[in-house]
């Protein structure tokens, strides 16, 4: 029995939490657990898998926070979370997990700030942490990603502006910044140009080229801003002659009463 490498247990129905003996799995290198009803936490007692290469954890009832020993595994290629209700931080010292290459923790209830040893590993081509509730700044290292190709962090509370080191991800392919807090001016060259329409919609503070559905920056912004401004003078001084008019009207109205 622990001689297992691969335990493919997808869409079983399985419910309750992991038992403590798959932990003594020592040789297994692919662990299929997902689209069951299992919850609970996970036990800390999964860095005993050293050889896994393939967690798939993802569409359970899972709570409790993601534990730190997940960062022993380092051989570990594809971690998939999402669809859970994992909750805290993202306190992951990843720094460990040199050879990740896909990593999914969306649809969860995490929160707190992103960790910045995350947008350091080079393998990293698929990144997911959408439909939670990290908050603060994108971190302003991001071009250690060498090899990433999508990144998705639509649904949060993250704000400032985006990182410059973003234009310099010579491979990425999708951005979804989408419905988040972020201000300041969309890049229309490069890769930028190739992005979705809807990469950036629901952050209005955001300005760029009007593809993403977004104000445009600058001048355009400041002309825009300068006519209103010359239409609210106009309405103004038209209703102050108005205003005079009737008066006037009024006063002349009243005299011929009282001649009358």
């Amino acid at each position: 029995m622990k001689s297992i490498q691969a335990l493919p247990l997808s869409s079983n129905a399985l419910e309750g939490p992991i038992p403590d003996s798959l932990y003594q799995l020592v040789h297994m290198s692919n662990l299929y657990l997902d689209m069951n009803a299992l919850n609970g936490p996970i036990s800390i007692s999964i860095n005993n898998l050293t050889n896994l290469q393939k967690l798939f954890l993802n569409s359970n009832n899972f709570s409790s926070t993601i534990p730190p020993a997940l960062c022993e595994l380092k051989d570990l290629i594809w971690l998939y979370l999402q669809d859970n209700f994992f909750t805290g931080q993202l306190t992951l010292d990843v720094i460990n997990l040199a050879t990740l290459g896909k990593m999914d923790v969306s649809v969860n209830q995490l929160s707190g700030v992103l960790p910045v040893t995350l947008f350091r590993i080079q393998r990293l081509e698929y990144l997911n942490l959408s439909k939670n509730s990290f908050k603060g700044h994108i971190p302003e290292r991001l071009d250690g990603m060498v090899s990433i190709e999508a990144i998705d962090l639509s649904h949060n509370k993250l704000s400032g502006e985006k990182p410059k080191s973003l234009e310099k991800l010579q491979h990425i392919q999708v951005l979804d910044l989408s419905f988040n807090l972020l201000e300041g001016e969309i890049p229309s060259g490069g890769k930028f140009a190739n992005l979705a329409i809807d990469s950036f919609v629901g952050n209005y503070a955001l300005c760029g080229a009007p593809k993403f559905h977004v104000p445009v920056c600058l001048d355009g912004v400041k002309k825009h801003n300068n006519v209103n401004i010359i239409r609210v003078d106009i309405f103004l001084a038209s209703g102050g002659f108005a205003l005079v008019l009737i008066v006037w009207i009024l006063i002349v109205v009243t005299k011929y009463r009282k001649r009358g």
